[in-house]
This record gives C-alpha cells, sequence and structure tokens, in this order.
C-alpha cells in the first residue's frame, strides 16, 4: 500500500464542500479541528459522512464556560449590528472588509475572556495554559461564525453573477453600444480569510492541532496570507523554504490522491535540497486551462510536524516531549493550494 501522510487545513475550523473535494482529490480526507463541539457547521458533518474531512475536537474541557462566554459576545454582536455582526453592509458599505473582525469585536473578544477567567487555585503553568486554551478556542468558535457568513454571501454573489450573465446573453444590442459585462459584476468584493488576524489565526489553530494526540503529518492552506505569515514570522526558527511551484489539472472523481504518496517520500528524504520533484511537476503539462489547480510546496526541513506546531502555539503551552514518540515524519511539508 503506497504510503500516505495524514493533512490537516490551517488554520480555519471551516472549509466549503468545493474546497474539501478539492483538497482530499489532491491530499486525501483532510483533519479540520473544532473548537467546540456544539458549534460544528452542519455541512461539516455531511463531509465527514462522505469521507472528505476527519473532524477532531483534541480540546474539550471548560465547554460550559466557553459556551457562556460565546453566547456573550453573540448577545453583543446582535446589539451592535453596525460593527460585528457578519455580512451587514456587505455590498454597499463594508467592500474591502473583512465583515466580523473589527476592532470593537476584537475588543470585546479580550474583555471576555477576562470575564471568564477562572479564579480557582490551579497553579500558575495549568492557570496560563487553560487560559490560552480558552483563548483560542474563542476565537476559532467566532472566527467560525464569521467564515460561515462569509462563504453564505459567496454563494449569494455566485449566484447573483449567474443571473446577470444570463441576463446580460439576453440583451441583444448591449455589445453595440459598449456595455461593458464585466465591470458590474466583477468589482463586488473578494478576499482571502486568512488575512484578518493572521498570526491569532495561526496560534489558536496551532493550540488545538498542539494538543492532538496524534499530531498530523502534513498541513495544507488555501490561504496565501497565512504562508506569507508563516514566511515573515517564522521561516528562520522553522527552516522554511520554498520547494517547488506546481500547476495541476483538476483530479477526476473517484481517483487516488495524486500528491499524496509523493509527498510522503519527501517528507521521509534525507535531504530537501537535492529533491527531485520532476514527478510532481510533470503533470502541469497536461493541465487543462479552465480546470487547474496551482500548488505550491513549502518544507520545514528537519523539523517534525510537532515540532512545528509547538512553534506556532503560545508560549503558555507547555511543550511535549518527542523522546518517547516515534517520529512520523523527517520534515514537515506546507502545501498551499490555490484554485
Amino acid at each position: 500500500m503506497e504510503n500516505t501522510l495524514t493533512p490537516a487545513y490551517m488554520p480555519f475550523t471551516y472549509l466549503s464542500e468545493s474546497t474539501a473535494r478539492i483538497l482530499s482529490a489532491l491530499l486525501g480526507p483532510v483533519v479540520v479541528y473544532q473548537p467546540l463541539e456544539s458549534t460544528i457547521p452542519e455541512g461539516m458533518g455531511a463531509l465527514a459522512l462522505r469521507d472528505l474531512v476527519e473532524i477532531r475536537k483534541p480540546i474539550t474541557r471548560a465547554d460550559d464556560r466557553l459556551c457562556a462566554a460565546l453566547a456573550e459576545f453573540t448577545d453583543w454582536a446582535r446589539m451592535n449590528p453596525g460593527k460585528s455582526t457578519p455580512g451587514t453592509g456587505y455590498v454597499s458599505q463594508r467592500q474591502g472588509e473583512i465583515p466580523f473582525f473589527d476592532e470593537t469585536a476584537v475588543n470585546r473578544i479580550r474583555s471576555d475572556i477576562n470575564r471568564y477567567r477562572p479564579s480557582d487555585g490551579l497553579a500558575d503553568h495549568e492557570t496560563r495554559k487553560t487560559e490560552a486554551e480558552f483563548s483560542a478556542r474563542l476565537f476559532l468558535a467566532l472566527a467560525q461564525e464569521n467564515d460561515l457568513a462569509t462563504d453564505r454571501l459567496d454563494d449569494d454573489l455566485n449566484q447573483f453573477k449567474s443571473l446577470e450573465n444570463v441576463f446580460l446573453d439576453t440583451l441583444k444590442d448591449a455589445d453595440e453600444v459598449g456595455f461593458d459585462r464585466q465591470a458590474s459584476g466583477a468589482a463586488i468584493w473578494r478576499d482571502d480569510p486568512g488575512a484578518a488576524l493572521t498570526g491569532t489565526r495561526i496560534r489558536a489553530w496551532a493550540t488545538l492541532a498542539a494538543a492532538d494526540a496524534v499530531p498530523p503529518e502534513l498541513l495544507v492552506t488555501t490561504s496565501r496570507a497565512v504562508i506569507d505569515n508563516l514566511l515573515e514570522t517564522h521561516a528562520d526558527a522553522l527552516r522554511l523554504d520554498r520547494l517547488a511551484d506546481i500547476r495541476l489539472p483538476f483530479p477526476p472523481a473517484g481517483t487516488a490522491p495524486v500528491l499524496s504518496g509523493v509527498l510522503a517520500d519527501l517528507a521521509n528524504r534525507e535531504s530537501l535540497e537535492s529533491a527531485d520533484l520532476s514527478s510532481i511537476a510533470s503533470p502541469a503539462d497536461d493541465a487543462v486551462a479552465a480546470r487547474t489547480v496551482t500548488v505550491t510546496l513549502f518544507g520545514a526541513v528537519n523539523r517534525t510536524p510537532a515540532t512545528v506546531l509547538r512553534r506556532l502555539a503560545p508560549a503558555a503551552l507547555a511543550p511535549h516531549e518527542e523522546n518517547n514518540q516515534p517520529k512520523s515524519v523527517r520534515h514537515t511539508l506546507i502545501v498551499l493550494v490555490e484554485s
């Protein structure tokens, strides 16, 4: 059987069906971490049943406390729709701005974290660890609501664009009068969800991933902003290098993940410097322009996934000893997928 790696989707806790299909076709089912069992989006469960994703909840303690803080923030957001309700004034007033993450909302998150800080007699280290986990889970639960709202809005805008195209096709004389078919729909805002509070997203997500008893062996993202942040902030510590840019035809349904075995072999090589990536890059020659994905491959040289996750997580978290744990891979590969 071909060796494979377990990929984890970072630094998000939600992905659309179309994204799940692309990632599964390239890498196999992806692990998606969840901050709270009661907030798992309905669609995510359906994706898990179809083996497109694997849902994991590595931290479950203090759920009641987290639910209370989340409910309080949601009530506040409902009373302040002009500031933090996802999607408010999306088309007319908020173009180019992530609708949920404004400074007022972030300040409120910090206030709720302090409000629900425990006053029991935990040791200092345990208190810091507990609070780091609570802060991360609250942030991710709120970020998930934003991502869900943004995804629904994108669906609505796509439907609007389709209707607009049908309407324009009925205008027989539009071309003769110089009507611009691209101007109206093309200007509607699209953005990278990882571009808002990128560092905080990464730290919060890494908190969950680092707590996983069986860490992922491969990291995958669809956010260019996340990769830029990793390169700017962690490149030296992680020995993070860019390995390859690959353009692939979209894999047909029912085929084995096209990159899984190649990346598993690459992650265990003695060195990445002399690695022959021709077996990955060669499918680009057959790419069909209308149905392609672009894959950019990065490698954290001689850094295991557990080491990478500890580097990305908050310093308050206790480092896990790897001495008695089998090292599944030698190098951590990070894959950026853009379609």
